[in-house]
């Protein structure tokens, strides 16, 4: 029971020595603790003998032994030395006592001092008691003739002690260094487990702090307003890596479970519209393992786009190699729609939604740079509604805006992408026609169908709440590029000829170049009177023979001529492009045809029957009733359907060829025959010539006014009539206004010609009676 006493209280304390100092107080708070116990025990009786026997020396030593050690046992606020000190000279003082008294235990009191030095103190205090011990043993029993025998030696004190001493210090020093190099090994097995101790808890302080650390990182991303998204660092070539983490903000964002996006790719997250140029770019900076930024189109799992901001860096072990991706996203779509809010506020018009002028003098900026370097004319329209005011005020804003954006929606369809429209403020657009000819002549055509096709557009009536309102337009026209224009010049350029057009008396159109201008309003009045001429029977129809080489005419031709009674004649050259432009062939074409069929019938009926051939348009010829309005008006005149030929340019051969080819099929099936008009100048084709159910060729006179003096032409002609004979087609030569020409041609086997050697184009009725159906063999002879 002592003994466990001892143990829990002394040797097992709270807190396990650390160091061998440590240990050391432990040891001698124990030793104080046993000699007090057992010194009080045995104390006792010894005083009680001694003072029976009257040694009352003995008695003090004791009680005063015991009161120093209750001492030094109880001062524990003293340094450990000094209590070590302490404890160390009673044990000296009492061995010294009790041999000076020739008490026999003296020398075990005395063998304790260097031991217990060595325990307490270390090696070099326990050296230093040795010596104290060995001195004080030799010179206490020598000088104070302590009666200690050794046989054989009585009379020799002096050598007596000398052997005492040695053999004292033998014992002595044998027993303190043991137990000195035992305490120093375990001082070093101490400071190694302390050291082991330091070590460990130091790495579970790390680790304790990695962990909390972890922790503490875990939860950040978890609850991380951004989106975070983890994926191995291979493969980059294939489908991507795959997705190994993603946090709480990624799946409330996307819509994904965890579960639906571990092991996947982030292609899960890519759409229609995620920007491919980025997506490379990302790909590029993954294959050389370099941190992106990067700005995305993502999509949820329920498809819905959202934008984000990501920042994706390598993540490397401790060897440097990379294992992971991580992607931190934020979420930007509103600031994207904030962005395009005010792009759209400082870049488009509130109501209708079109372009506003800041961003037309952009476009129209970025046009004229371009028209610089490729040459390409585009013109600027600058659009007035005509009377909208009175709408405004009569009907109020609410109608006038809706207005307004019809009128946006109806120049938005009217228009193509490349083009622009814009709204520059109240009741005034701008619309910007990008690269519509290769020179100003084609630009100023190409822009004044535009603007009548707005003025067209802007007649018809809008509805609006299902009340119908006119309007229209007043239209003024630039071209560029022209020398030292900006756009502002141009804006201003457009708005000032919209002006003139509005003083000329609204729904006009006007160019601000004078030149243009004056062919704007040229064309507008021609279109005006062909359309009346139209009405009030202006337009006659003529022949022109086409002879055989025996100045037999074998057929004619119906051409169009207008008698205006304010310009005399006009030239087909001028009125049959604006009625291509207007829209008014097909209603000229339609005309022509029946009095085509109307000619072979009085021809018919003089007894003079023979082909005649007729212009037919590209319009008028893909109209999808065209067959069936043919064969209506032979049907009604009753005229001879295999002396009526048509004929086509090599134009209408260029786009849908093979509904050409149909067309014209059930037509010859009727039939009619066809001819191809100025051969040569075209889409000279011979793969077409084989497939097309063609009747005749008709060169161009561009190719017979200068053969036989010119070699070019003259081969030109001889190798038209080579092929043509090759292909079965008859031919007629245009324009053969000399003998020379005719002779040529009549040499090189042309079956016709026709041309103002053998007579102009004149009425029917003239040409009747001048009798030129007849043979004219003094003009054919060689």
């Amino acid at each position: 029971m002592f003994t466990r006493l001892i143990s829990r209280t002394f040797l097992a304390p709270k807190s396990a020595p650390v160091d061998i100092q440590q240990w050391r107080e432990h040891v001698l708070a124990a030793i104080l603790f046993v000699v007090l116990v057992l010194g009080s025990i045995t104390a006792v009786p010894s005083v009680m003998l001694a003072l029976s026997e009257g040694l009352w020396s003995v008695a003090i030593m004791d009680v005063l032994a015991l009161v120093w050690v209750f001492c030094i046992w109880r001062l524990r606020n003293l340094s450990f030395r000094l209590r070590a000190v302490n404890f160390l000279a009673v044990l000296y003082l009492v061995g010294v006592w009790f041999q000076l008294v020739e008490i026999p235990v003296s020398q075990i009191y005395l063998k304790a001092v260097p031991v217990m030095a060595a325990l307490l103190l270390g090696l070099r205090p326990a050296v230093y008691a040795l010596i104290l011990d060995a001195l004080t043993m030799f010179f206490v029993g020598y000088v104070g003739h302590t009666s200690l025998r050794i046989e054989g030696f009585a009379d020799q004190p002096l050598l007596r002690w000398i052997i005492i001493t040695l053999n004292f210090s033998f014992v002595c020093s044998v027993i303190t260094i043991s137990c000195a190099v035992l305490l120093q090994k375990l001082e070093k097995s101490l400071d190694a487990q302390r050291a082991v101790t330091e070590s460990l808890e130091e790495g579970q302080e790390s680790l304790r702090l990695a962990n909390e650390e972890l922790r503490l990182t875990a939860a950040a991303v978890e609850r991380l307003n951004d989106l975070v998204l983890i994926t191995e660092a291979k493969p980059i070539s294939l489908d991507g890596p795959r997705i190994v983490f993603v946090n709480d903000a990624f799946v409330r964002r996307t819509g994904y479970a965890r579960q639906e996006v571990l092991g996947k790719t982030p292609r899960i997250l890519q759409g229609p519209n995620t920007q491919r140029s980025e997506l490379k770019r990302i790909r590029s900076a993954l294959e050389n393992w370099e941190p992106v930024r990067a700005e995305l189109i993502n999509y949820t799992k329920s498809g819905e786009e959202y934008w984000v901001e990501a920042d994706i860096v390598p993540i490397a072990d401790e060897a440097g190699v990379f294992t992971h991706w991580v992607a931190v996203e934020r979420d930007i779509t509103e600031r994207k729609k904030s962005e395009a809010r005010i792009h759209k506020l400082a870049f488009f018009d509130v109501l209708t939604g079109l372009p506003n002028r800041r961003l037309l003098l952009d476009r129209i900026g970025t046009l004229l740079t371009s028209a610089r370097r490729t040459g390409l004319v585009s013109a600027v329209l600058f659009i007035d509604l005509d009377h909208f005011k009175n709408i405004n005020e009569a009907r109020g804003h609410a109608v006038g805006d809706a207005l307004l954006r019809h009128v946006a929606r109806r120049l938005g369809n009217l228009l193509r992408e490349m083009d622009t429209v814009a709204r520059i403020g109240g009741d005034e657009f701008v619309v910007l026609v990008s690269n519509v000819a290769t020179d100003i002549n084609g630009g100023a055509h190409a822009a004044l169908a535009v603007a009548e096709k707005i003025r067209d557009a802007m007649a018809q009536a809008f509805i609006i709440d299902g009340q119908p309102y006119s309007t229209g337009a007043t239209i003024g026209v630039t071209l560029l590029p022209k020398t030292g224009q900006s756009a502002d010049d141009l804006l201003r350029e457009a708005d000032t000829a919209m002006n003139r057009a509005k003083s000329a008396g609204r729904n006009q159109i006007a160019f601000f170049e004078s030149a243009m201008q004056f062919e704007v309003e040229q064309r507008l009045t021609i279109e005006r009177d062909l359309a009346e001429a139209m009405a009030s029977n202006q337009l006659q129809m003529y022949l022109q023979p086409q002879v055989d080489c025996e100045g037999q005419a074998v057929g004619a031709e119906l051409l169009m001529r207008w008698n205006h009674p304010g310009r005399s004649e006009v030239s087909p050259a001028i009125f049959i492009p604006v009625a291509e432009e207007s829209g008014m062939i097909l209603r000229l074409g339609d005309w022509v045809l029946r009095q085509g069929c109307l000619t072979l019938v009085r021809l018919a009926e003089a007894g003079k029957a023979m082909p005649i051939s007729i212009n037919v348009s590209p319009k008028q010829f893909r109209q999808s009733d065209f067959v069936e309005k043919v064969r209506a008006v032979l049907d009604e005149t009753g005229a001879p359907p295999s002396l009526l030929i048509l004929e086509v340019t090599e134009g209408l051969l260029i786009d849908n060829l093979e509904d050409t080819i149909a067309r014209m099929l059930q037509l010859t099936s009727l039939g009619v025959r066809f001819s191809i008009d100025d051969f040569g100048t075209g889409y000279s084709s011979l793969a077409y010539l084989k497939r097309l159910p063609l009747y005749e060729l008709k060169i161009d006179k561009s190719f017979v006014q200068d053969a036989p003096a010119d070699p070019s032409d003259t081969a030109i002609v001889q190798s038209i009539l080579s092929m043509a004979k090759h292909l079965g087609l008859r031919v007629v030569a245009e324009g053969v206004e000399t003998r020379e020409q005719a002779d040529f041609l009549i040499a090189s086997g042309c079956d016709s010609l026709q041309g103002y050697l053998f007579a102009r184009p004149m009425p029917v009725s003239e040409w009747l009676e001048t009798g030129l159906c007849h043979r004219q063999p003094e003009l054919l002879k060689l």
